[in-house]
């Protein structure tokens, strides 16, 4: 009876931690830079029949309607040169607690850098840090080999993630959606 009581107590004491690491799901697949060091999306966007400066200025209405607060966001414009840099950032969550309440771990800035040619665009996506002291580089939260890592790091990684995708999402939807010019027929 005394094994069956103590197998009982040890699984009673060890089920929140079962419980709390499965919440926290295992980290994405993250794309990486050609040396393999920094978090880095990167692609080329056809948009067939557009000039530079049309999709140039179909991104900056994107950034000016996606971001709060554009003017802080967009720090290089430059028509001319065909480029757009934008530093942004957004919240990331601890995991829910016992209870389900989920409380802020800080923000992530990033950097979004947009070039135009003709008929394409390219952007970057990169430069991730957790907003803390000194530089904190979110490539950290990979290293599980390191003392500091913790678990709720995976969780981190993949709010990181969905935001990226959401941001290039939106980003290509408006930038391949041809906007109709508003005509004075009268």
């Amino acid at each position: 009876m005394k094994i069956y009581t103590s197998t009982f107590v040890a699984f009673a004491i060890l089920l929140p931690f079962l419980a709390s690491s499965q919440e926290v799901n295992q980290a994405p697949k993250l794309p990486m830079d050609e040396k393999g060091e920094k978090i880095n999306y990167t692609g080329v966007i056809e948009v067939k029949g557009t000039t530079p400066g049309t999709l140039y200025e179909r991104a900056l209405l994107w950034a000016n309607t996606f971001y709060k607060n554009p003017t802080d966001v967009i720090r290089e414009k430059d028509s001319t040169a065909g480029k757009m840099v934008c530093k942004a950032r957004f919240k990331v969550m601890n995991p829910a607690d016992k209870k389900g309440l989920a409380t802020d771990a800080g923000n992530v800035m990033y950097t979004l850098t947009l070039q135009f040619k003709e008929g394409r665009y390219r952007y970057e996506l990169t430069d991730f840090n957790w907003k803390q002291q000194s530089y904190y580089a979110c490539e950290r939260w990979m290293d599980k080999t390191k003392a500091s890592y913790e678990p709720k790091f995976d969780y981190y990684l993949q709010q990181m993630n969905s935001t990226a995708v959401e941001v290039l999402k939106s980003l290509e939807k408006s930038i391949s959606t041809a906007t109709s010019a508003k005509t004075d027929d009268w």
